[in-house]
């Protein structure tokens, strides 16, 4: 049907997509932690802040003291994030109930029915995993010296409740209190590497986005990320990065340290919508961040931690912090090595929306009579896929047939009842390096680039 105009503008017209290509969103990220009272154990999408405090917050109920979530929502959607599940564990945060909040959040608790991880785990739209509550706070009562209370005493008459120097309980000063982190060191690195041993039964799926504790220099970032990977496998299926941020939800208000997880993730959705996953989430600017964490990331801690792997955040004059890294815990110094370029965060994703596409693709084709004519529609629908990724730069190669291949076997090659269908990538990695030489010969100036 055509359209028809009778005022003078701008309009839209959406072109038809292919008949029965499915699409697989790969920008969606999911929150497991402490939201409040509403929702609890369940888990919830929500496609914008406003949307997230209207669910959960009733647009004015304070977020329950000590929890991450709130502010990572508020930087996962600051940064560009489009969609987020969030799986609220607790109304709130119970001190002298800590590790059964740890259990819950991994989906460990002793409950027959899905819950924390688990239960995001089975939203079939996430692809990246941030457990913002492994950074939770509690407050803590720290007592005075005695050096802060008043000299002598302020009673005239008998005093029923005298403190040790002599003051009255209701005058004396209370206890100065203070905020730390509820879960320890090793209770941090032990919940980490549960995340990476989970996420690896289904490695394709997820990604998980990962910080060390606040505070660490480049060494012991470096030692943090040799101590998560020690005796793993599989470690493409998460990223490290350092260090923490200095955040301010609004002008005024105060500036609080927080951990960059939840800002990379934005910035990995945000890409991802752009350009698709793969590209890499990397070289952008963090808008909601004023800061490093009391740490000068110069160019000597950048190559210490780069070069083990850490992906780094750094403050670069004009465009204020920057997230400068893309790199997966599988990388071990060497781009060639035996990582490959899964080394890298864009080419592990791409390989992961190609593996979650191809199984979509082939959903509707189960149950089918096991034909040619089947097999070769299982191959238009995938090498028209795949050279639509071919297109966007993602795959090596001057022609298609240099950067994939699709082989689907005879009837007569398969097994009884199968359909064997063969898929091989050749991912381009990313130019982390761009390298320009100038010289002069011959009184004529030369430019040359190497990428």
């Amino acid at each position: 049907m055509t359209a028809t105009y009778s005022i003078p503008g701008v309009y839209r017209q959406s072109k038809p997509r292919a008949e029965g290509f499915p699409r697989v969103r790969t920008d969606v990220a999911g929150f497991v932690g402490v939201a409040g009272p509403h929702f609890v154990g369940q888990a919830v999408a929500v496609d914008d802040w406003k949307g997230y405090v209207a669910l959960f917050h009733g647009g004015h109920e304070a977020p329950p003291a000590g929890a991450m979530l709130h502010d990572a929502l508020r930087s996962f959607f600051a940064n560009g994030g489009r969609r987020a599940w969030v799986v609220n564990v607790a109304a709130s945060i119970d001190t002298e109930r800590a590790q059964v909040l740890l259990n819950t959040m991994l989906g460990l608790a002793d409950d027959p029915k899905p819950h924390g991880l688990e239960l995001l785990l089975r939203q079939d739209e996430v692809s990246i995993v941030v457990l913002p509550e492994l950074d939770a706070l509690h407050t803590v009562a720290q007592p005075r010296s005695d050096d802060d209370d008043p000299p002598g005493s302020p009673c005239f008459g008998a005093c029923a409740r005298l403190g040790g120097a002599g003051v009255p309980a209701h005058h004396r000063p209370a206890p100065a209190l203070e905020l730390q982190r509820l879960y320890s060191d090793e209770d941090l690195l032990w919940a980490q590497r549960y995340v990476i041993t989970r996420l690896q039964q289904a490695r394709w799926r997820w990604f998980a986005l990962f910080a060390p504790p606040p505070g660490l220099s480049a060494e012991a970032a470096v030692q943090w990320r040799d101590r998560l990977t020690r005796g793993t496998d599989g470690n493409d299926v998460a990223a490290l990065y350092w260090p923490w941020l200095l955040q301010q939800r609004s002008p005024g208000e105060p500036i609080l340290r927080r951990s960059p997880v939840a800002a990379v993730a934005g910035i990995f959705s945000a890409v991802d919508a752009e350009r698709g996953p793969h590209a890499a989430p990397a070289n952008r600017r963090i808008d909601d961040a004023v800061d490093l964490d009391g740490v000068g990331v110069d160019d000597e801690a950048n190559r210490i931690v780069y070069d083990a792997g850490v992906n780094v955040l750094r403050a670069v004059p004009g465009r204020g912090v920057a997230l400068w890294g893309a790199r997966t815990l599988l990388w071990q110094g060497d781009a060639a090595g035996e990582g490959g370029p899964l080394v890298f965060v864009n080419a592990r994703r791409c390989l992961s929306a190609i593996a979650r596409t191809a199984e979509v693709v082939g959903r509707p084709l189960v149950f089918e009579p096991n034909t040619a004519l089947l097999r070769i529609r299982l191959h238009q629908l995938m090498t028209d896929y795949l050279l639509r990724v071919f297109a966007t730069g993602a795959l090596m190669g001057e022609q298609a047939e240099e950067g994939f291949f699709v082989s689907v076997d005879t009837v007569e090659d398969s097994p009884e009842g199968q359909l064997v269908c063969r898929i091989g990538v050749a991912l381009a990695a990313p130019a982390e390096f761009i390298v320009f030489r100038i010289g002069r010969e011959g009184g004529v100036i030369e430019r040359g680039e190497l990428a």
